[in-house]
Order: structure tokens, then sequence, then C-alpha cells
């Protein structure tokens, strides 16, 4: 990765100001370099959502001039602290603006909100002739660039990647998304994928035996149908949890339906969901939890949920080899 271009901008929320550069950083800054590369990819690996740069007026005049990205970065970045100056549960930072390359030379514009952190340091001081060490708190030390990104964006193409968390502002919803960028809210997958879940609970219980496979069969449909397609398809999952139950299957797209769930949700960075769901976390109503991957759910050589007449379950685990 290549960094053609970058700048900083302070929004000092506890002073109560915002101090913007007017020249982008040294290229050749190692520091700056590092710190940025590491950022980017943490930002590429989180979930986040897409939006077309034409529908983003804002990012797009960002990225379409790039002769004036210093002093269009530094617009945004004083509108973003006017927006948030009177708002106590929305952090200060640096928001750190680029313009980079990768390695297939594909060009890359973003910005990456660095949240404040409170750090005790140890403080060397002079009192008269006399030394004397103390601690201070520093309330503004920058992230390490491997934290999860909460607010920021990357253009690549034609294509914005937002990472945009949701906050409470006075009692309203706040998010970077809609109030700075000025785009419409879009649900994030694992916001669908929880409500997927919840519907299929509901129907299971109604109509068929809520078993400690129903969550784990859920799962496993979802990374199945990801994998195969980067999307959600709900009667993928209605066929593979609810199988020969016609009405459940029924009962479940109708509910998803009326919940705001589109029969296909696109999964746009889906290898993050398929690392996430490969495995399974099953829990036993005995305190014991265990880890399957999602291949083996149903292979009787390998692991068996038998029923016993008293209506408990045992787990058999098969063919472990000794290591």
């Amino acid at each position: 990765m290549r960094i053609v271009e970058a700048v900083v901008h302070v929004m000092d929320k506890d002073s109560g100001n915002v101090v913007v550069s007017h020249k982008a950083v040294d290229p050749s800054d190692v520091v700056m370099e590092e710190y940025l590369q590491k950022a980017i990819e943490k930002l590429m690996k989180t979930e986040y959502t897409e939006a077309n740069l034409a529908d983003c007026r804002v990012v797009a005049n960002l990225v379409n001039h790039p002769a004036d990205f210093v002093a269009n970065s530094a617009q945004i970045s004083l509108d973003f602290f006017d927006a948030i100056k009177g708002a106590t549960k929305i952090n200060g930072g640096d928001l750190l603006f680029f313009r980079a390359q990768n390695d297939d030379l594909v060009d890359m514009t973003g910005m990456i909100k660095l949240d404040y952190n409170a750090k005790y340091l140890h403080s060397i001081e002079y009192d008269e002739d006399l030394l004397v060490n103390t601690i201070i708190q520093n309330k503004t030390i920058l992230p390490a660039p491997v934290t999860t990104v909460k607010d920021g964006f990357l253009v690549m193409g034609d294509t914005i990647r937002i990472q945009s968390k949701k906050y409470d502002n006075n009692g309203e919803d706040w998010t970077f998304a809609q109030n700075i960028l000025q785009i419409p809210v879009v649900k994030k997958v694992s916001e669908e994928i929880k409500v997927i879940e919840r519907t299929v609970k509901e129907t299971a219980k109604k109509y068929t035996e809520n078993d400690v496979l129903t969550v784990p069969e859920t799962h496993k449909a979802v990374y199945e149908s990801i994998k195969k397609d980067e999307q959600i398809d709900s009667e993928y999952v209605a066929e593979k949890v609810f199988q020969d139950n016609p009405e459940a299957k029924v009962a479940f797209r109708e509910k998803l339906k009326e919940r705001g769930v589109s029969e296909t949700v696109r999964v746009p960075n889906a290898p993050i969901f398929e690392k996430k769901y490969q495995k399974q976390k099953i829990k036993l109503g005995n305190g014991i939890e265990m880890t399957v991957p999602v291949d083996v759910l149903k292979n009787k050589d390998v692991v068996e949920f038998r029923t016993n007449p008293d209506g408990t379950m045992s787990v058999i685990v098969k063919n472990v080899e000794r290591e």
C-alpha cells in the first residue's frame, strides 16, 4: 500500500476547539505510514455498510477534487465538530483523512475517526530546585491502529464502505453516516441476522420442537447461504431449518417481511461472516459449551445429538484422535 496524501484534523471537545491542518503530512513519515496502513486494514476487516459514491455529495466532493483535498477534509471536520460539540455521549477525536493506492494500484480515499483515550502518564516537575515525579492524566491519547474503527469510510471505485456507530444524542439516534455524510440509514448485516435468529426461535417454538440445535442450524444455513452467493437467502434458511414443515416456513417468511427483512440480504463483506459462522457454539442445559464446525453439525459419525426417553438430550462425540 502506498500513501499518496494524509492529513489530520483535531476535534478537542474538552478545550472546545477544532484545529484543522493547513498542509498534508509528509508522505515519507514512517510512523504515519505504518499507523495509517494498519488502520486501513482494520477498517477493511470490520463490518461495514455500502453506499454509491454518487449518492453522497460530501464524500464525492472529497474524492473528485484531489487538488482541494486538505481544504475539503477541513470543512468536513469543522462540520463534524459543530455537530457533536454539545453531545455528551459522542467522543472527540482526531479525523485522519487519506488518499492511497493498494497493492493492485487501486485508488482509495477515506477517513478514520480516532477516538481519544484517557491514559495516566508520569510527569517530571520541579518545585523550586527540587525534582518531583508525579502522575497526570492525558485525555487525548490516540487509539492503537488495530483498534476497531467506530466511524469512518473508505472509497474504492464508485462504492463507499462506511463504518458508522449509532449514538444517543439527547434522546435521539445520531450517526456519522446520516448526520455528517447525509446517507440514509442502512441496516448492518449483523442486525439483519439478529432479526432472522429471533424469528427462527419464535417460529420454532410455535410450530416445531425448539431444541438445542435450532440456533446452530440457523447459523449453519446463514453461513452456507453467504458462502454460496454472498447474500442471506431467507428461503434457503427456511428450507434448511424447518425442512418438512411448510406451515412453519410460511409463518417464518411472513414474520420476516413484517419486520422489514428482505427475501435476500446482500453481504458486502462476506469473508467476515464466513469466518464468524464457520464454527458454532452450542450451550447445553448443564452449563457445558461446545464449539462445533458447521460442516459436521449433522454428521453422526463425528457428533450425535440423541434425545432420551425422559426428554433430556445426550451429546456423543465420536472418532476423537489422541494427540
